[in-house]
């Protein structure tokens, strides 16, 4: 071994090299996969390529790429091994560094996503917690008249819990949807993505005299993904086209939102207005960093989408249609959904 690999391994200048001194460097959770490796290409007599991480004595963590073959003695045994272990920690750091900036974007554009939709969801909870005020005190005048019905007392109560339920899945639903940290992937049905957006812009919708139409396809295979990135995906879509839609006359403001399964290979969901279009010199430049039709936009609404899109094995587009415009995305799907579908 050179120097500057016993320096990268942090091995002594004359200490003596062995399989298990190698593998005690690296890091446990990677050492069973690199030990497999090596001895697949010993056994097959191929070269072999495995990136893992070394956990140095000191406390330090290094990544590598290493690269190497056995080669064969003339009575067909092993001689030795050759290879290069390329230290690629930099690259691996920058590469993480990046990918918190991307998530703390996505995570902002949600929280701004969120304060854009103030009114709304100030409506949306004050619906249950106005229930709960007004059976809390249908009970306290049925107390006022004597022996309350037991059984209509108890169906209050239960009005109750269920509101407080309601309540409580808003702002729980609000909380997921802007916390901070890496989402966890699941396999999810895009048509449960669509009503849980749907739900969370009902009174912006209705405030602004906008009717949806769905056409979402049965059976649609399960998408892998994180449902939090998805739904802001399909939000900011919606918010779009209703920001396209204001110079549209109330009575034809619509969205039609529209799920399909294509080939079995891949899950499409387009979102389609009724509003100003794109612009038609050039329909690409609406997912370029800052740039934005919006007064106060940043610009980064579509990238983040993409990158999200992107990020998931999948494909944004956008085109003109007639009377306004039109977005998909296509997503890999994964495997065919159970029975019960979601609608």
């Amino acid at each position: 071994m050179s120097d500057k690999g016993r320096a990268i391994f942090n091995f002594d200048p004359d200490e003596q090299l062995s399989r298990e001194l190698f593998l005690s460097r690296v890091h446990p959770e990677d050492r069973d996969g690199v030990d497999e490796a090596i001895e697949h290409a010993r056994a097959e007599s191929r070269t072999f390529e495995i990136e893992y991480r070394l956990l140095r004595p000191d406390g330090d963590i290094r990544w590598l790429i290493t690269r190497g073959r056995y080669v064969s003695s003339d009575r067909g045994g092993i001689r030795e091994l050759i290879g290069v272990a390329i230290d690629i920690t930099a690259q691996v750091k920058a590469d993480l560094q990046l990918d918190l900036q991307r998530q703390e974007m996505a995570r902002m554009s949600r929280v701004s996503s969120m304060g854009e939709l103030t009114a709304s969801l100030a409506h949306e909870l004050n619906q249950p917690l106005t229930a709960i005020a007004s059976t809390a005190a249908a009970g306290k005048r049925l107390l006022s008249q004597g022996v309350p019905d037991l059984k209509e007392f108890e169906e209050l109560l239960v009005d109750v819990a269920t509101d407080a339920r309601r309540a409580g899945d808003i702002i729980h639903g609000i909380h997921h949807f802007v916390r901070k940290g890496e989402g966890i992937r699941r396999p999810i049905n895009l048509n449960e993505i669509v009503r849980e957006v749907l739900r969370l812009l009902h009174s912006d919708l209705l405030g602004r005299g906008t009717a949806v139409e769905t056409q979402c396809a049965p059976n649609l295979p399960f998408v892998d993904a994180d449902p939090v990135h998805l739904q802001q995906v399909l939000l900011n879509l919606l918010m779009n086209s209703l920001e396209a839609m204001q110079s549209t006359p109330a009575g034809k403001r619509r969205v039609v939102i529209s799920t399909t399964c294509e080939a079995n290979s891949s899950v499409a969901v387009s979102v389609r207005d009724y509003g100003s279009g794109l612009p038609a010199d050039d329909v690409d430049k609406i997912f370029a960093h800052f740039y934005s039709t919006k007064p106060n936009g940043m610009g980064m609404g579509l990238t983040i989408v993409r990158s999200i899109v992107e990020a998931h094995g999948g494909k944004l587009q956008a085109e003109n249609v007639d009377q306004g415009a039109r977005f998909s995305f296509t997503l890999p799907a994964t495997r065919k959904p159970e029975a019960r579908e979601v609608a």
